[in-house]
């Protein structure tokens, strides 16, 4: 029963902003319905695009389609290492792999972490 609540809360997500570019607005009771593991060949990944005085900035890209664009209050979460919107990005996993880069975030208990990258 939890997980088909999940997946209508996440499908109710995805139809919202599916054919948008605007940023839509996630509240912090719906914060562990954004990160979802995704196992589609399509799927991109999840990525962290900056903050400003009131957002942080996200974003789940896909190969074919649009991405979803989600922002989320400062106040709703907490980021270790922010920078300002628009100036870079950051992968992000929602899967602890054997050597997992640092965490980003906490949701609800859930680690979402830093893809290491070799630069």
């Amino acid at each position: 029963m939890k997980n088909s609540a999940f997946l209508s809360t996440l499908l109710a997500f995805l139809i919202l902003t599916g054919c948008s570019n605007e940023y839509v607005q996630v509240a912090k009771p719906d914060l562990d319905s954004v990160f979802a593991i995704n196992s589609s060949p399509t799927f991109l990944g999840y990525f962290y695009e900056g903050s400003d005085d009131e957002f942080h900035y996200f974003s789940s890209r896909w190969k074919y389609g649009s991405d979803r664009k989600m922002k989320i209050a400062r106040t709703d979460l907490e980021v270790d290492g922010e920078f300002d919107f628009g100036t870079s990005e950051l992968g992000l996993s929602v899967i602890r792999t054997p050597d997992p880069g640092p965490v980003f975030c906490e949701i609800d208990g859930r680690s979402i972490y830093r893809i290491q990258t070799n630069e």
